[in-house]
C-alpha cells in the first residue's frame, strides 16, 4: 500500500497531545532552573549479573526507554518469547513455543493463572508498571514456584525508590503518547515519595482509541485500545532494616470485541458477531523482608491474592451454550515464606509455599454453573554456590503435594519431587560454558474455564499429572563490548491435559516436545549498540507438528530473527535507532491435514528517535516511533493463521507514535 497521510482522522486527541506538550515546553525551563541546584545528573548503573538460571532479562532502563504498550511490544526484542498479535485482549505469550499456562508466571511473587478462554488474551497488563522481567526458559530454580513445566517468567513492578530522581524524596512522572493509526491516546501519571522510612507510590494509565488499520488499509474490527490500569504501593522500612509492604494492581480492558478476539472472520457460527468483553486482573500482596540480612537471617514472606476475570454478557441474544457468552473468574490465594542462609561458598534458600486456586464459570445458557478447585503445598530448597574458582552452580529440589477437585465432583491427589541443577564455568575470563537440567512435577493442569461454559465435562478416573524434562546448554563470550551466546534446548512434557472437545471428556493427553537453539550477538560502544538474536524452535505434539489450534499447549514457531541498533548524537542529545523482526514461513503436512494454510514468513521494520530538548533538564524527552514502516500485511508468529473457515487478525499497519515523558 503506498504511503499516504491518515484520512478523516479526528483532531481532538492530537490537539490534546500537542497542547500538553506546549504547556510542558513553557513550564520546563522554570522547572529546570528551580531544580538545577538540587539534582545531579543521573547515571545508569549496570544491573547485577543475571542468575545462572535466567536465560533473558528485560531491565527497567529498557522498559522506560521503549515504553511498551502491550505484551507483544514488551517481548519484541527476544525471539525466544513469542507473543500472539491482534488487540491486547487477544495476546498471550509462549516461551520456546510453550504456552504460558504451562509456565510459572508471577508478578511481584503472585502467581498469574491464565486459563480463561483460548480465544482471549491470558493476562491484562500495563508493561509500563514493570521494572524488570526475568525469563528462565526451561530449567527453573526450586524457589521460583510450582508448575514450571516449561520455565518461569518473573515480573516485578516499580517501587517508589525506582521512580525518584537523584536527590529527591518526592516526585512525579507524566507520559503522554498518540498513535496515528489507531488514534489512541495514552496517558500515564505517577506520584511517589520516600520519607522517614515510609514509601508511597501511585500510577494510573488510560489508553483509549479506535480500531487499527492493517497493512491493506482495512479496519481490524474489535482491536481498539481500551485499557485502564492502576498500581498503588505503600511500604515502611525501620532503621533496623525490617521492611513491610502492601501493593495493589488493577487492570481492565473493556470494549466491543470479536466474539473470538484471536480470530478474524469465521464463516460459520458466531464468528461474525461482536460482543462486549471485559477482562480484568486484580493483584494484591503483603510482604515482609529485611534490608539488613545476616548470615542466618534473610527472610522473605509474601501473602498474595490474584483474581483474573472475563465477562462476556449475552449482547447478541445467543441461544446456543457454545456461543461464547459467560462470566468466568480464577482466584488464587497464596503464601510463600523463605529464608536465605549463608553457607560455604554461597547461599541456601529454603522455605515453603501454599496456593489455593478456585475457578468459577457462570453459564448463561445452561441450567447450572461450573467450578473447580486445586491446592498445592510445596517445600523447596535452592543452593547457589561458587565451590571452585570460575564455577557457579545453582541446584535445588521441590516437593509438591496437590489436591484437585474437578468439575464433576471427583477428587485427585498427586505428589512429586522436582530436582534441578544449573552450572556455569568460566573457561577463560571472556568465555564460559553453561548448562542445566530439571525434572518438574506439574500436577493436574487446570482446564480453561472457557470450555466449561459450553457443556457438562466429565473427568476420567485415570487422568495423570503432567511431568516435564528440561535441558539447556551453551557457550557465552563477553569482552570489550562484544557479547556472543549460543544455546541448545529441549523440553519434553508427558501426560499433558487433553479433552474430547464436543464430547466433554477430559483425559490424559500425548507428549509435547519442543527443541531447538538460540543465538545472540551484540556490541556496545559508549554511545551506540547493535544486537541480533535468532531462535529456531520445533514443537511437536502427539507425533505431529504443534498446531495453532493446540490451545494451552504450544504453537509452531520455526525460525525467528530480531536485529536492532541505536546511536546517540551526544552534542544534540538525540538517540536514533531501529529494529526488525524476520520469520521464515512454515509448511507442514499437519497444517494441510487439519485445514490450515501454510504459515507465511514476514519482515517488519520499526524506527525511533528520542530527543532531550533542554540540555539543562535531562528528564524531559520526546520520542517519535515509525512502526511497520513498509506497511506490511502480516501475522505475528503465534497468532492463529488462515484456515479453511477462518480469516486471521492481521497486525497493525504503518503507525507513527509521538510521546513525551516528563519526570519532576
Amino acid at each position: 500500500m503506498p504511503f499516504s497521510a491518515p484520512q478523516t482522522r479526528p483532531a481532538g486527541k492530537a490537539a490534546l497531545l500537542a497542547s500538553s506538550m506546549l504547556v510542558t515546553t513553557l513550564l520546563l525551563p522554570n522547572l529546570a532552573q528551580a531544580q538545577q541546584a538540587q539534582l545531579t545528573p543521573m547515571t545508569i548503573q549496570d544491573d547485577a549479573p543475571k542468575a545462572v538460571e535466567t536465560t533473558s532479562a528485560i531491565t527497567a532502563e529498557e522498559i522506560d526507554r521503549e515504553q511498551p504498550k502491550d505484551l507483544r511490544q514488551l517481548f519484541r526484542d527476544d525471539p525466544a518469547v513469542t507473543t500472539s498479535g491482534g488487540s491486547a485482549a487477544a495476546q498471550r505469550f509462549f516461551v520456546h513455543g510453550v504456552e504460558q499456562s504451562k509456565l510459572n508466571v508471577s508478578i511481584d511473587g503472585a502467581t498469574q493463572r491464565s486459563n480463561i478462554w483460548h480465544h482471549n488474551g491470558a493476562m491484562t497488563l500495563d508493561p509500563m508498571f514493570l521494572k524488570s522481567v526475568d525469563v528462565s526458559a526451561g530449567v527453573s530454580p526450586a524457589d521460583a514456584g510450582p508448575g514450571a513445566l516449561g520455565g518461569t517468567v518473573q515480573m516485578k513492578t516499580k517501587d517508589a525508590k525506582d521512580m525518584l530522581l537523584p536527590g529527591q524524596d518526592a516526585g512525579g512522572t507524566v507520559i503522554t503518547s498518540y498513535n496515528t493509526n489507531s488514534e489512541s491516546l495514552r496517558t500515564t501519571g505517577a506520584g511517589y515519595a520516600v520519607k522517614d522510612g515510609f514509601e508511597v507510590l501511585g500510577i494510573l494509565t488510560r489508553n483509549a482509541g479506535e480500531n487499527y488499520e492493517n497493512g491493506r488499509g482495512a479496519d481490524e474490527d474489535g482491536t481498539k485500545d481500551a485499557l485502564k490500569s492502576g498500581l498503588a504501593k505503600l511500604a515502611y522500612e525501620s532503621r533496623d532494616g525490617h521492611r513491610i509492604s502492601l501493593s495493589g494492581e488493577y487492570d481492565e480492558d473493556k470494549a466491543v470485541r470479536r466474539m473470538r478476539p484471536n480470530l478474524g472472520l469465521v464463516t460459520a457460527g458466531t464468528g461474525r458477531l461482536m460482543n462486549t468483553t471485559r477482562a480484568t486482573r486484580t493483584t494484591v500482596g503483603v510482604g515482609y523482608e529485611t534490608t539488613a540480612p545476616t548470615a542466618t537471617f534473610d527472610p522473605k514472606v509474601n501473602v498474595y491474592y490474584n483474581r483474573v476475570g472475563l465477562q462476556r454478557p449475552n449482547d447478541t441474544a445467543q441461544t446456543a451454550a457454545a456461543s461464547g457468552v459467560f462470566n468466568s473468574n480464577i482466584e488464587t490465594l497464596g503464601l510463600k515464606a523463605q529464608n536465605t542462609f549463608a553457607i560455604p561458598t554461597g547461599t541456601l534458600t529454603a522455605g515453603f509455599d501454599v496456593e489455593n486456586t478456585e475457578t468459577y464459570v457462570r453459564r448463561y445458557l445452561m441450567a447450572t454453573d461450573a467450578d473447580e478447585q486445586v491446592r498445592n503445598y510445596g517445600l523447596f530448597a535452592q543452593a547457589r554456590i561458587e565451590p571452585w574458582t570460575d564455577w557457579k552452580i545453582s541446584t535445588g529440589l521441590r516437593a509438591d503435594y496437590q489436591t484437585y477437585h474437578s468439575v464433576d465432583e471427583k477428587d485427585f491427589d498427586n505428589a512429586g519431587l522436582s530436582p534441578n541443577v544449573s552450572a556455569e564455568y568460566a573457561i577463560t575470563p571472556a568465555i564460559s560454558a553453561f548448562g542445566g537440567y530439571s525434572y518438574v512435577f506439574g500436577g493436574m493442569e487446570l482446564p480453561e474455564t472457557g470450555v466449561l461454559h459450553a457443556r457438562n465435562y466429565t473427568v476420567r478416573d485415570d487422568v495423570k499429572p503432567t511431568w516435564a524434562h528440561n535441558f539447556r546448554s551453551g557457550l557465552r563470550y563477553g569482552a570489550d563490548g562484544l557479547s556472543l551466546e549460543g544455546a541448545v534446548f529441549r523440553t519434553l512434557m508427558t501426560d499433558t491435559y487433553s479433552d474430547t472437545g464436543a464430547g466433554g471428556v477430559r483425559f490424559t493427553g500425548p507428549s509435547l516436545r519442543t527443541q531447538g537453539f538460540d543465538l545472540s550477538a551484540g556490541y556496545d560502544w559508549s554511545n551506540a549498540k547493535l544486537w541480533s538474536k535468532y531462535t529456531y524452535t520445533r514443537a511437536r505434539y502427539g507425533g505431529r507438528m504443534a498446531l495453532p489450534s493446540d490451545y494451552f499447549t504450544a504453537v509452531p514457531v520455526g525460525q525467528m530473527v530480531t536485529l536492532g541498533g541505536e546511536y546517540t548524537v551526544e552534542p544534540i542529545r538525540l538517540t536514533v535507532g531501529g529494529s526488525t523482526e524476520l520469520t521464515q514461513g512454515i509448511r507442514d503436512e499437519a497444517l494441510r491435514q487439519n485445514g490450515f494454510q501454510p504459515i507465511k514468513g514476514y519482515g517488519v521494520v520499526d524506527l525511533f528517535s528520542e530527543w532531550q530538548p533542554l540540555k539543562s533538564y535531562e528528564h524531559w524527552t520526546l520520542r517519535l516511533e515509525a512502526n511497520n514502516i513498509f506497511d506490511k500485511t502480516y501475522l505475528s508468529r503465534g497468532t492463529y493463521p488462515a484456515a479453511t473457515n477462518v480469516t486471521p487478525v492481521y497486525e497493525e499497519g504503518r503507525a507513527f507514535l509521538l510521546s513525551t515523558t516528563v519526570k519532576f
